[in-house]
């Protein structure tokens, strides 16, 4: 069966949400498919940063800020890699995106906008989220996608995966949708690709991500690459996936290899944050970094480089109630308790025993600790850490193992400044555009975790993308 519309948008996410409400408003016919059985995407486990300079908010608070400024500040952070034409719009359109959530009463987080420390952080607090973070982005744009819908200009298809896109005369013309009762085309003038990173799909990662790491993922389900598999054959490319950069702190349990929840287990290591009490080693016990470098970047990246793509962060029973928690949201006790069970932390009355219940080697972890005290003494490390402050002396010994994991994909397709998805070579596919995670990450962040580079962007663009669409009609 063939059906007809405007606009046809693959993912009801982050940048597909923005793109059917506007182009709906305008007046064009959008079809919006989606994987998951309900809208958001990403949105239900993202944190949700955004960051913009120059909002309504940033002037009520009186911070001086503008586009300029979050520009250099991006491609500082982000080692001048990315796309600096589509950093720039995005910087751009950033405040007007802030404002408009504003306007349709998105709840923000007390405090914000924020200089956020969980990422190499900015010159200046321009870092938001809602209260429910991610989340809140979904259910603010909830009823704006409803009242379309209610309308009649959007059809929202839920638990359909777009498998493949159909051409004629050149162009791409729609996609094939597998649904619920099999496959059906849908057909349209315009197709946007805005289902998300390839996050969740083994395969595409080690395939796309130089040195062929281990994926550990933080991932929806639906994050399956579809965009890249499906736009590939038409001779779109992908770049920036050799940017890959993981997330810190991140924590994977032995009994679930291959996952980690933003949410349940992240350790804070953001030193401006929460000073060290701990030392970090990798498999052979050795110490790779200062633990308050305050580049998380080189931390993240120095991370990648350790045996395993793993460490473990050390400590003894005295450093647990020194000051705030390492995993915000297990607290002492908690900690205690999962360093128990022996699953992602464990605890022993002797460093080389925590050692073996690690996987950490003993010797290499006894002439580590060693090391460190004798740094502590004379007040200096040979690895330039400047917190000397704790020991790792009082018994029992703790370890809670962290691995280099995956919160965003950094690949995607190469896109132009319009959205459309460019060839190899040159050129573009007619009748076809990309946005979002769909582009990567690398794309409008760099090499480097920009606070609210992801969200922002796929926002922004969006929104941008239904109003071009709908004035070209």
């Amino acid at each position: 069966m063939s059906e007809d519309a405007d606009l046809l948008v693959v993912g009801a996410g982050t940048a597909g949400l923005p793109v059917a409400i506007e182009a709906a408003r305008a007046g064009l016919r959008v079809e919006l498919v989606d994987a998951a059985d309900d809208i958001g995407g990403t949105l239900r486990v993202s944190a949700g940063h955004m960051s913009a300079a120059g909002t309504r908010r940033q002037r009520q608070a009186g911070i001086d800020d503008d586009p300029d400024r979050h520009f250099a500040d991006v491609m500082r952070i982000g080692h001048h890699e990315g796309d600096a034409a589509l950093i720039r719009l995005a910087v751009d359109e950033a405040p007007g995106l802030v404002d408009w959530l504003d306007e349709n009463g998105f709840p923000f987080a007390p405090g914000t906008p924020v200089v956020y420390h969980g990422h190499s952080p900015y010159s200046r607090p321009r870092t938001y989220w809602g209260v429910a973070h991610g989340q809140s982005i979904r259910e603010t744009l909830r009823p704006l996608l409803d009242e379309q819908v209610a309308a009649g200009n959007v059809t929202l298809r839920l638990r359909s995966r777009a498998v493949e896109l159909t051409t004629g005369g050149g162009a791409v013309t729609g996609a094939v949708v597998q649904t619920a009762d099999g496959p059906r085309e849908l057909r349209a003038g315009v197709t946007v690709l805005a289902s998300g990173g390839y996050g969740a799909n083994p395969g595409l990662f080690a395939a796309l991500t130089p040195g062929n790491p281990r994926l550990v993922t933080n991932a929806v389900e639906t994050s399956t690459g579809d965009a890249i598999e499906m736009a590939s054959p038409l001779g779109a490319v992908v770049r920036f996936a050799e940017l890959h950069t993981p997330r810190l702190g991140l924590l994977e349990r032995r009994s679930d290899p291959g996952r980690v929840d933003l949410w349940s287990a992240l350790a804070n290591l953001a030193p401006a944050e929460r000073p060290p009490r701990e030392i970090w080693v990798n498999a052979r016990g050795e110490r790779f970094t200062a633990e308050d470098l305050d580049d998380v970047t080189c931390h993240e990246r120095v991370v990648q480089e350790q045996p395993g793509a793993e460490f473990w962060i050390v400590f003894d029973e005295a450093s647990i109630d020194a000051g705030a928690p390492l995993v915000p949201r297990w607290g002492a006790e908690r900690l205690r308790e999962e360093a128990r069970r022996g699953d992602v932390a464990w605890v022993a009355d002797d460093l080389p025993g925590l050692a073996r219940r690690a996987g950490i080697d003993p010797d290499g972890l006894l002439h580590t600790v060693g090391a460190y005290h004798r740094a502590v003494d004379e007040g200096a490390d040979p690895l330039g850490r400047r917190v000397l402050d704790h020991r790792v002396t009082r018994p029992p010994y703790y370890a809670v193992r962290s691995v280099a994991a995956l919160l965003c994909s950094f690949g995607g397709l190469d896109v132009d400044t319009g959205f459309r998805v460019r060839r190899d070579g040159g050129g573009v596919v007619p009748g076809l555009y990309a946005l979002g995670e769909a582009i990567g990450m690398g794309a409008t962040s760099g090499a480097a975790f920009c606070g609210g580079m992801a969200v922002t962007p796929a926002l922004a663009f969006g929104r941008l993308l239904g109003r071009r669409l709908a004035a070209k009609a």
